[in-house]
């Protein structure tokens, strides 16, 4: 079989395809998210975003602890996924749209909490890990708490080759991704007016691609945007 011929397509190959959707759509959020939301949602002053929607598992916890939900996914077939899964909620409660993480199709200031589970690392170049980050900071109202998670370069899978840009790594597929270490994340992060709250969690999961180093935390948005630090380093 002959591979798509860029990485965009090649990803979105594997995003697409219907074993992938369905082994997304099956999960449930994690107990740490429902954790969170436990202590949030009641509160939030407005609506949620989840950016990178997969098959909707985070969509419906947020659904669920009573938020008006914006959900976002690059891929189509995610999208639809994650319709599917939230039918039986009322219209007015749940929007979900294709959008890019580092377009994120909302005004600014919009949203009071947002949930960003395994996406900032299928960025492709740093370029647009960046630009991600100042997509979540410009969307998100001040005061608003971010649930972050993302892969990290503090522990690689010696599968993984180095890409052309400093933090490009290509997986086995030859889809590129961006992996930075904590320390790095944390400043771009900061940089644009989100910093953690409570406990920034850090570890090695065994996933079936391979090992992966996690970054875990909860940031809060102190109303400044556009000054972030660079990690975009092939500029």
């Amino acid at each position: 079989m002959t591979l798509p011929a860029t990485a965009a397509e090649r990803a979105a190959t594997y995003w697409n395809a219907p074993e992938t959707v369905r082994d997304f759509a099956a999960l449930t959020a994690q107990p740490y998210l429902v954790e969170i939301l436990s202590r949030y949602a009641g509160a939030l002053d407005g609506p949620a975003l989840d950016l990178g929607c997969g098959g909707g598992r985070n969509t419906v916890a947020l659904l669920e602890h009573g938020c008006t939900v914006v959900a976002v996914d690059l891929h189509e077939a995610m999208v639809d996924a994650t319709r599917a899964a939230t039918a039986d909620f009322p219209a007015d409660r749940v929007t979900v749209r294709q959008g890019a993480a580092d377009a994120v199709p909302a005004d600014d200031d919009t949203f009071a909490f947002a949930v960003c589970y395994g996406v900032l690392h299928n960025a492709p170049t740093p370029r647009e890990f960046a630009a991600s980050i100042a997509e979540l900071a410009r969307v998100l109202r001040p005061g608003a708490v971010l649930a972050l998670n993302t892969f990290t370069a503090d522990s690689l899978d010696p599968r993984l080759r180095p890409g052309e840009a400093a933090g490009q790594y290509i997986l086995p597929d030859d889809v590129p991704m961006t992996l930075l270490p904590t320390g790095e994340i944390l400043a771009a992060l900061a940089g644009h007016g989100l910093r953690p709250e409570g406990e920034v969690h850090t570890y090695v999961r065994d996933l079936d691609v391979g090992p992966r180093a996690v970054l875990r935390c909860e940031l809060r948005h102190d109303g400044r945007i556009g000054t972030g630090e660079d990690v975009s380093r092939d500029a």
